[in-house]
């Protein structure tokens, strides 16, 4: 029999039709569920673009206020998930235990739970390292003993990979005078934006922010991609 764990992922505050709000936690599988039943019926699925983790659920419908009348209205729910553990907290080695997981995801022999332990191929994760990752809601355990990386692992883990930095570089450059000294002259400084996944934005920013806002829409864009 496959060990069932509860581990709470997300905190659900649900702002319905009618403007009732509503709080409620979510275990990882009960989450995983929500999220892709969500994707299935082309709810907008959106991550905060900052490295809180926090998800964004939107249903809106459309339809007539009455039965016979010609006035239509739209009506939106939102569900807003907040993670019980920060995914900033994942660290590089549950980061390749995560990534060793959901590598097996498509193979014909995906991660199974043995006695506390992960195995992966040939490899596995000890049960301590691996119960902290199933107490985070990281990783799930399917009904039949698959172990799965759950949409708040697959988060953390983005956020781990694309960890988004700002650099800058001078331009000041060398000149000669007319009376034939060269002199150094100050520049503007112009910001980059990198990332720890390697990716570097070519572009030149003249404004720290806007290199700042680069570097969020590279992540940002990982980050949607989850939920494609």
């Amino acid at each position: 029999m496959p060990t069932t764990t509860a581990a709470l992922a997300y905190q659900a505050r649900t702002t319905d039709y009618d403007g009732a709000v509503s709080e409620r936690p979510l275990t990882a599988a009960q989450a995983d569920d929500l999220i892709a039943w969500a994707i299935v019926e082309k709810d907008k699925v959106v991550p905060d673009t900052d490295r809180s983790g926090r998800l964004s659920i939107t249903r809106t419908i459309t339809g007539w206020t009455t039965a016979t009348g010609t006035d239509r209205r739209t009506l939106r729910r939102v569900v807003r998930l907040e993670p019980t553990v920060r995914p900033r907290r994942l660290t590089e080695r549950q980061y390749q235990d995560l990534d060793l997981v959901a590598g097996q995801e498509d193979s014909s022999s995906p991660a199974r739970r043995d006695r506390g332990r992960v195995h992966a191929g040939f490899c596995a994760i000890p049960a301590a390292a691996a119960a902290r990752l199933f107490a985070a809601g990281w990783l799930i355990e399917d009904p039949d003993g698959t172990v799965l990386v759950s949409f708040a692992g697959r988060v953390a883990m983005v956020l781990h990979q694309h960890r988004t930095e700002t650099g800058h570089m001078g331009t000041h450059k060398e000149i000669v005078r007319a009376d034939g000294v060269r002199v150094w002259i100050s520049g503007i400084p112009l910001y980059l934006a990198r990332c720890s996944c390697g990716h570097r934005d070519e572009h030149r920013y003249e404004a720290q922010a806007a290199a700042q806002a680069a570097s969020r829409a590279h992540r940002a864009a990982h980050l949607r991609a989850v939920f494609a």
